[in-house]
């Protein structure tokens, strides 16, 4: 990696990571931390960086991710330089470990488990299958062995029958769990568990395991706290999966983010309109365990567990550390479940502190995050190993346009294996007319069904499944010769437009302006480059 000449951020106050130093200056070179001080530290030639009364902080770390195409980069748009991913195939790995290592752009570092162990059909099965699984204990070594050689940095393993979400699904026995325990430690690699339950905390525990993936979504007893601590398990708490489920508003909490870039704002508005299960988690269970870990003497880390619905990579940190301060913890302490004790628990010794001799791994905010956690978000400049984040370089990117694609092809392969597992399940229905001629789909919201054209523009209001099909029916085509109001990805505001070809992956528009310049015969959009209703929307949605 190539790295600039040596700069000094001037005029900060600096979180190390625990506490508050007695510093103002902090001097980058080679990458590292050179020097922690006043303005004595600055030397000749030194490029100098304004910190204007702003909070320097270690890089933040996610201890809980999954990949996606691009996601290294967008963590790093939001502060995040090391994500720590909990299950990914190989393929998504291999580009994201290749990001990561190339000098631009500038992208989070990451760690990874590879493909977790799990029983033949348990979870994640409906996500990531196929895959290897693992039939007992005499699997374990091969399996863990696998990992190691594909560049795994820890073993993640499933604990989870299902039963905390009111289902049966395969899971490992505490045997198996056991000789994977033993198989990763043998190798150095830590091993972090998959639970929900609190019965299934503890078990983990007694097995050995070093880290819950997932404070209990039901209550722990004050023995079960003592248990888990005592045996010196540490917990990722992902308080925000929360945030996956709309507010009284029917937005989803991210959607209030200003810094979103506009793809992904797209994405939780589709994602705040799916189909509800009637009894939504409201996370108070989890909100009260993660401070009892804590008091007991468990370490407590930061983690998303995005791109789950309702979660961005980067940005949900931010709202991890929100929950973490709601729940009882104070904001410097927050701080340290998203710096130094991720840092510690996974063996990453050259980060996590703002320490002379550590990685330049750097977030330059505005505000106080350690006064009030949400200056968080207020982020001004990050660097990673001492090279500056460009932040318009992912909006719009490749990189982006892939990690969104990948997204949606996972949750239509979701919700076709939970259909195909429950008849019942509401999934998305394509309409026809007589002739075979597509009309749109009808697809399960949170408010009943909503009709939606062949390009995935709602039609009508929310209702019951037939009158979704009768809109279709009656609408679905003669719809498309009327105006329509159209806005691309890189504009601000709505124009009115016809829409004279359309496809369920682009359309081709054009503009009813008589002055507006384009071709004579339209211009084609991708769908992920623009916003289409039938009626003019407020310009109220922000745009990155």
């Amino acid at each position: 990696m190539t790295t600039h000449r040596p700069f000094t951020i001037t005029d900060v106050r600096i979180f190390d990571g625990r506490v508050i130093l007695d510093a103002s200056c902090a001097r980058i070179a080679g990458g590292r931390v050179d020097a922690l001080g006043g303005s004595e530290i600055v030397r000749e030639g030194d490029e100098l960086v304004a910190g204007r009364g702003g909070t320097l902080l270690p890089g933040l770390i996610d201890a809980h991710v999954h990949l996606l195409p691009g996601c290294t980069q967008l963590a790093a748009l939001f502060g995040v330089t090391t994500v720590i991913d909990q299950f990914s195939k190989p393929e998504v790995i291999e580009r994201e470990r290749a990001a990561a290592d190339a000098s631009e752009p500038v992208c989070a570092d990451m760690r990874t488990s590879g493909i977790g162990a799990t029983a033949p059909g348990g979870h994640p099965t409906l996500a990531y299958a196929p895959i290897p699984y693992v039939h007992g204990p005499a699997d374990a070594a091969e399996f863990v062995n696998a990992r190691a050689h594909e560049g795994a940095t820890h073993l993640k393993l499933i604990y989870d029958d299902g039963s905390g979400a009111h289902m049966r699904i395969p899971t490992l026995d505490t045997t198996t769990v056991e000789a994977l325990v033993r198989e990763a430690h043998k190798l150095g690699m830590p091993v972090v568990a998959h639970v929900s339950t609190a019965v299934g905390a503890v078990t983990m525990a007694r097995c050995g395991v070093d880290v819950l993936a997932h404070a209990p979504f039901d209550s722990l007893s004050d023995g079960q706290v003592t248990a888990v601590a005592s045996a010196g398990c540490a917990v990722i708490a992902t308080l925000d999966v929360v945030d996956g489920f709309p507010g009284p508003d029917g937005r989803l909490p991210l959607q209030h983010e200003p810094n979103l870039p506009a793809r992904w704002r797209r994405v939780l508005d589709r994602q705040s309109r799916r189909w509800m299960p009637p009894q939504r988690p409201d996370g108070a269970a989890a909100r009260r365990n993660a401070p009892a870990l804590r008091e007991a003497g468990a370490p407590v880390l930061a983690g998303t567990d995005a791109p789950n619905p309702g979660l961005v990579c980067g940005a949900s940190l931010h709202r991890e550390l929100r929950h973490l301060v709601a729940a009882g913890f104070r904001p410097e302490d927050a701080l340290t479940a998203a710096t130094d004790a991720p840092a510690r628990v996974f063996g990453l010794t050259d980060r996590g502190r703002v320490e002379v001799g550590r990685r330049a791994d750097l977030v330059l905010v505005d505000g106080d995050p350690t006064v009030s956690v949400e200056a968080s978000r207020n982020v001004r400049a990050t660097w990673v190993t001492g090279r500056r984040v460009a932040p318009g370089a992912y909006p719009g990117s490749q990189a982006e346009r892939d990690g969104i694609a990948h997204l949606r092809a996972t949750t239509e392969k979701i919700v076709e294996a939970l259909r195909e597992r429950r008849p019942g399940f509401p999934a998305p229905e394509t309409v026809t007319r007589e002739d075979g001629e597509p009309l749109g789909r009808i697809v399960p919201s949170a408010g009943g069904w909503q009709a939606m054209t062949i390009f995935g523009a709602p039609l009508g209001e929310t209702s019951d499944r037939e009158a979704a099909r009768e809109i279709l029916q009656v609408n679905g085509l003669s719809s498309l010769a009327e105006p329509w109001w159209a806005r691309p990805m890189d504009e601000p505001s709505w124009r009115e437009a016809r829409l004279l070809e359309v496809r369920p992956d682009r359309v081709r528009v054009r503009w009813t302006d008589p002055l507006a310049e384009q071709p004579a015969s339209g211009r084609w959009f991708e769908l992920d480059d623009i916003d289409l209703a039938r009626t003019r929307p407020e310009d109220t949605t922000p745009r990155a």
